[in-house]
């Protein structure tokens, strides 16, 4: 008897836990790396030209909804953002989340010794205007960071 109480209200207990999932819409992990792993391989393919002006485009192959890819240079300064054009040739070394984490100084920093990563910090989710964890992949290629992310 008490064995079968102690289950239930273990169970119970359990279906409180909230559980850290993709945020509704967002992509899995898998697929923000498969989406740097593109565009990289689109870079490649294409030069850095052809590559910048379509990382830079709203409706570009890289930004589909919540799904996108932005690139920085190992200074901080950002090439290509299809979903915030006026951050385009500033230097985002001193952005910060809410928390005041500096995550493209993080990113900048490790991509000088790392060829790839994650980084996680707070941000506004634009599909519900939610504060919520996002989690970013990057990756270094030529002199430059490609990145996307994700909501959990």
């Amino acid at each position: 008897m008490f064995k079968r109480a102690f289950v239930a209200v273990a169970i119970f207990l359990f279906s409180l836990t909230p559980v850290i999932a993709a945020s509704p819409g967002a992509p899995s992990r898998n697929e923000v790396i498969a989406q740097v792993n593109k565009a990289v391989e689109f870079y490649r393919s294409n030069g850095r030209e052809k590559t910048l002006a379509e990382l830079n485009r709203r409706d570009g192959a890289f930004a589909q909804g919540m799904d996108y890819v932005d690139v920085h240079d190992l200074n901080g300064v950002c090439l290509a953002h299809p979903k915030s054009p006026d951050v385009v040739g500033q230097n985002r070394l001193e952005v910060a989340d809410m928390h005041g984490k500096h995550f493209i100084k993080e990113i900048v920093d490790a991509a000088k010794t790392h060829p790839d990563g994650w980084v996680t910090y707070m941000r506004e989710n634009p599909n519900n205007g939610e504060v919520e964890h996002k989690i970013a992949y990057w990756a270094v290629h030529d002199g430059l960071i490609f990145k996307a992310g994700t909501y959990e």
